[in-house]
């Protein structure tokens, strides 16, 4: 592990947020918290900012990346997936961008050109006599619906990836911008370009590289930082990829894995799909237990017990004779996680539409009734319904 300020970590890099991990999460707390640390830090000290975990892409890994391929091929950029720190990391570089923003395009910051830490922090281009190649340095991967709102709305940048849809994490991506735009209004521009050499020069991080051998969604369970810790949610996902490591045969590829991956990338959209409401990932893995097993008053956290002490386990793999856990079981289990909460999405948003679940006319006049008085105990048996196709239970009839 070294340490690394962004000026040396951006150098001849690539960075992508897999498509399996959530969003932009940090609020006003967390944000202000990075913003304050800047403004305190003395000009000549260094501040440690934290750890980011990133993860080499194995050589072909990054061909799907379609548009940056020619950065690694032809200008030796090294690719990686950022694991842990992307927090952090995003929010630096909405404080760069804004920072570009409040500064004349032709002047300069510490005796750089604007175009050139654009085309270092930003976005870097190549024109040929047929062709324009450009690539982001940072971002996204292509189908996350944040990755097209930080290059339009965030980056101020076209793009023809045509994915509008506004989720809360793209909502917390556009509340961080304008909290620093707002900032920098108040300090003159000598302030502005302090405020970048220590962003760029004077924050540290802890730069890891994960090594070839090491299994990357087990070390991200691990994994602890300053912002948001890991939710029940990441900690489930990563148990049960982790799970797939210990099975004997290991024929399917990796398949079971890239599963869980795509079932979470599922889930992660719908819980922040309607960016007004975002809904509570905690609740719906309570209530998606009570559903799936069964329902414990012993104490409030009682799911989150079971599944990550009881239910996925390395025990119940390979010691357990009497209930060993299969991948049948997980399969099974992840699957209608994936079903549940696109119903679960549409309990609590009868009135946006839909074309991924089953319902009628009357089932949405009723559910918008539940949404207006209360579910109480009702939501576990609405979501049983609906994904068993027992339609006579949520039918007003």
């Amino acid at each position: 592990m070294q340490t690394q300020t962004l000026d040396s970590l951006f150098q001849n890099k690539i960075f992508r947020i897999p498509d399996y991990q959530r969003g932009y999460a940090w609020g006003e707390h967390q944000i202000k918290d990075f913003w304050e640390d800047i403004l305190q830090l003395h000009e000549d000290r260094m501040h440690y900012t934290g750890v980011i975990t990133l993860e080499p892409l194995k050589k072909g890994e990054c061909e799907k990346w379609v548009e940056d391929i020619w950065l690694v091929k032809n200008r030796g950029f090294k690719p990686y997936y950022v694991v842990d720190g992307q927090q952090r990391l995003t929010t630096a570089l909405i404080l760069i961008q804004t920072i570009l923003q409040s500064v004349p395009k032709d002047s300069s910051l510490n005796f750089s050109s604007i175009s050139n830490i654009e085309e270092k922090f930003i976005i870097t281009q190549h024109e040929t006599e047929n062709e324009l190649f450009q690539s982001y340095i940072f971002g996204y991967e292509k189908d996350n619906p944040s990755d097209e709102y930080l290059r339009t709305k965030i980056f101020n940048r076209y793009s023809t990836s045509n994915n509008h849809e506004l989720t809360l994490y793209t909502k917390n991506l556009y509340k961080a911008k304008k909290f620093f735009l707002d900032e920098l209004l108040k300090l003159d521009r000598s302030e502005i370009e302090n405020v970048f050499t220590k962003l760029t020069q004077k924050m540290k991080y802890s730069i890891y590289e994960i090594e070839e051998d090491i299994d990357i969604n087990v070390a991200f369970e691990t994994m602890n930082n300053r912002g948001k810790p890991l939710t029940t949610l990441e900690k489930l996902k990563n148990r049960l990829i982790y799970l797939t490591t210990l099975f004997s045969n290991q024929n399917d590829n990796g398949s079971l894995r890239d599963d869980i991956n795509n079932v979470w990338k599922t889930i992660y959209k719908y819980l922040g799909k309607n960016q007004d409401r975002p809904l509570d990932e905690d609740q719906f893995l309570r209530n998606h237990w009570i559903m799936y097993y069964d329902y414990s008053r012993n104490k409030k956290n009682a799911y989150i017990d079971f599944l990550l002490d009881d239910a996925f386990t390395s025990r119940r793999v390979l010691k357990d004779k009497v209930n060993p856990l299969t991948r049948e079981e997980i399969i099974k289990y992840i699957y209608n996680l994936q079903e549940s909460i696109k119903y679960w999405f549409y309990i609590h948003n009868p009135t946006m539409p839909s074309k991924t679940v089953k319902v009628t006319n009357d089932q949405s006049k009723v559910l918008e009734k539940l949404n207006n008085i209360g579910f109480k105990a009702f939501k576990p048996l609405i979501l049983s319904a609906y994904t068993s196709n027992q339609e006579a239970i949520v039918n007003p009839q």
